[in-house]
This record gives C-alpha cells, sequence and structure tokens, in this order.
C-alpha cells in the first residue's frame, strides 16, 4: 500500500522538532569551555530562587562575590569574623563545579575604620601593617585549596592623571609600598595561589600605563602576578573596543594572563536630566519598570557579540570573562549612579535570555571567529 504524505503535515511535523530540539536555552559555560571560563557575580546563595539557582549552574562555570568576602564585611571589628556567608558562597560553588574567586582583601571601600585607628589616633604604619598581614593571612588560610584566584587589591590607581596610586587612608596609613605589601602577605600565606589585581578603565590611557607600570613593580620585587582583571563596566555606544584590544596585548607582553572581572553594558544615561532632581529617597521609592526598546536590545546584542569576538581572539591570554551579576534584576546599576531600572546583561528580570545572550553563543559558533574583530 501507497501512504501519500500531506506537505502541509509534514512541515508542520519538521517544525515541531525543530521546535524541541531548540527548547532548551543553550549554555554559555558549554559554548565557551574551550576558550574561558564564564562567571557571575554572586549574593548569598540561599538568597536565590530555584530558578535562579538554576540559572547559575546551567549558565555559569565561574564565580566572584559580590559582597561578602570584602574587608568590612568579613572582618567588622579587630576580634570579629563573619565567615557564614563566605563559607556559603565556597560551599555552593564547590558543590556544583563552579570555579570561586576572591573579592577583595585590599579595597578603599567597604573597608572598617578600626583597621586605621590605635584608640582615638591614627595607628602606626607598623600597626596598620601588621593588622593587614593577619587579615590577608586568616582568609587565604580558612580557603587554601577552594579559591582559584584571589583579587589581592582592588581599584588603587588613581583616576587623576597627575596622580598614581589613589588617595585612601591605606596609601596614607603605609605609604607607596601598600600594595607591594598586600601582594607580599597574600603570596607569603599561599605560594601555590593565583593573585590577580583588579581596577575599571585600565583598558585606557592614563590608567593602564600606571597598571603596567604597577606590575613590573610587583614583579621586579618577586611577585608573581597570575593575571590583571580588566571590570568591564561600558555603557552601550560607548564601548572602547580598540583600547580593550591593544589594552589585553599590553598585559599579555608583561607575562601574565588577563581576566574580564565585572562586565555589563549599561543601556541607561549616568547623568541626571533636569527632571532627575529628586532626592535619591525618593528616586528609591519612585523607580518605575519600564521595558528596554528593542532598537536598543538589538545594539546591546550587537556590541555584545563583537566584544565576545574580541576576547575568542585572546583566548591565548583571557582565561576568564565574568558579568556582575546573573540577570538584569541582579545588577548594580539598578542602583548606581542613582536609582534606575537598568537592562545591562544578558538575561532579563525573568531570567530568560536577551538578544545579547544569543549574540554571544553566536559568537562562539561562528567558524571564522580567529580574529574576526578589527578596531575602527
Amino acid at each position: 500500500m501507497r501512504i501519500h504524505t500531506c506537505p502541509t503535515l509534514a512541515w508542520m511535523v519538521f517544525l515541531v522538532f525543530c521546535a524541541s530540539a531548540f527548547a532548551a536555552t543553550p549554555s554559555l559555560k558549554d559554548a565557551y569551555k574551550a576558550d574561558f571560563l564564564i562567571g557571575s557575580a554572586l549574593g548569598s546563595p540561599s538568597s536565590y530562587t530555584p530558578a535562579e539557582l538554576k540559572l547559575i549552574t546551567t549558565q555559569f562555570d565561574a564565580a566572584t562575590p559580590e559582597v561578602c568576602m570584602k574587608p568590612r564585611p568579613i572582618h567588622p571589628q579587630e576580634d570579629v569574623w563573619r565567615f557564614r556567608q563566605a563559607d556559603e558562597y565556597v560551599d555552593f560553588c564547590q558543590k556544583h563545579n563552579i570555579a570561586a574567586f576572591g573579592h577583595t582583601l585590599v579595597w578603599h571601600e567597604d573597608c572598617p575604620d578600626w583597621l586605621f585607628k590605635d584608640g582615638d589616633k591614627p595607628a602606626s604604619r607598623d600597626l596598620v601593617l601588621k593588622r593587614l598581614k593577619n587579615h590577608i593571612t586568616t582568609i587565604l588560610h580558612r580557603y587554601k585549596g577552594r579559591i582559584h584566584g584571589w583579587d589581592v587589591v582592588n581599584e588603587a590607581i588613581s583616576d587623576n592623571p597627575k596622580e598614581f596610586f589613589r588617595q585612601t587612608k591605606w596609601l596614607k596609613s603605609i605609604g607607596d609600598d601598600y600594595v607591594l605589601q598586600a601582594f607580599r602577605f597574600a603570596q607569603e600565606a599561599d605560594p601555590a595561589m593565583p593573585l590577580q589585581y583588579n581596577d575599571y578603565n585600565i583598558e585606557s590611557e592614563p590608567k593602564r600605563s600606571k597598571v603596567i607600570k604597577l606590575i613590573r613593580e610587583l614583579q621586579q620585587n618577586g611577585i608573581h602576578v597570575a593575571a590583571v582583571g580588566i571590570q568591564g563596566h561600558w555603557s552601550l555606544d560607548h564601548v572602547p573596543y580598540a583600547d580593550i584590544d591593544a589594552a589585553i596585548d599590553a598585559f599579555s607582553k608583561l607575562g601574565v594572563k588577563v581576566m574580564i572581572t565585572e562586565l555589563d553594558l549599561d543601556v541607561l544615561p549616568r547623568k541626571r536630566s533636569g527632571a532627575d532632581v529628586a532626592s535619591r529617597e525618593r528616586e528609591s521609592r519612585n523607580v518605575q519598570p519600564a521595558p528596554c526598546p528593542p532598537e536598543v536590545l538589538r545594539r546591546q546584542a550587537e556590541q555584545y557579540g563583537r566584544l565576545f569576538a574580541l576576547f575568542l581572539k585572546h583566548r591565548d591570554v583571557i582565561t576568564r570573562v565574568t558579568f556582575w551579576g546573573i540577570d538584569d534584576a541582579h545588577t548594580w546599576l539598578n542602583g548606581w549612579p542613582y536609582p534606575r531600572y537598568n537592562h545591562p546583561l544578558l538575561f532579563d528580570r525573568e531570567g530568560k535570555p536577551k538578544p545579547a545572550f544569543y549574540s554571544v553563543i553566536d559568537a562562539a559558533h561562528t567558524p571564522q571567529r580567529v580574529g574576526v574583530f578589527l578596531p575602527p
């Protein structure tokens, strides 16, 4: 008996097959497993919903703690340590085969004042150094063998072209060698630990040259710097592709790896308009949900795709690309520099992939991806 197939029915069967084949969202970590780790900044794992936890474990194979390992949260007083959230973060990463990175041992923000005081007077250099060594040694010993790399010092370089280091309590209390001392204490505490320097805008001059000088000085003093972290807090239509390309080349010539450590692509203005002069408190109560226009999503997708083409060009140097948040509901850019309803990441507030996600996936699967980036 001869069976006659209906073309319409055959087409419908084909569509059903395609829908089932592509129903599952592809995985970022799988797409880039041969190139570099794909990470996310995490809050406390217990604060996430089951759907958010699934997003984290299926998409990312690296993580950075947003807050819990910074100096003030983990060491609020000289004899007080709060390890609960940091322990939870490390345990979660180990359970789900996620490479846990440490962030950060030394920073000028989120840093308790007791470190720099001796009663009612400023602490001496020797006392601050003693406290710094204890702080770093205690943390590195606690998580030895469970952390894949530490941001030893964060954002030490000044934005002022006439200054080298940012004017901080660390600099004023210890002196120009405080970064060297921090790296030395970390290296002594765990000689096998990969040590990183992390900062923003260091892809561009004049900060790039300052970081190159800093890394050379550390190396000349016997410090093995494993990687430089370029934060990557960029804005839509203003991504400095050529600077990023040049910076990766420049840092690699120092014999260090490069990590993109805090990636997001801000789609909103960072300056208040005349209509946004209301107080921060009132603004925070009245931030209204606003969908991202399709044209903005399109441009964001194109620019994320171009970024990852650039990262792939340097995959022999780049070891990790970490987004600063898991989705648009978990981004610091909803509150900085003032309360906003932002859309800077690859997943929307419901954890659904945005056009930018598919652009990044597509970049990984482009056969001619080697050398596709050409600075304008």
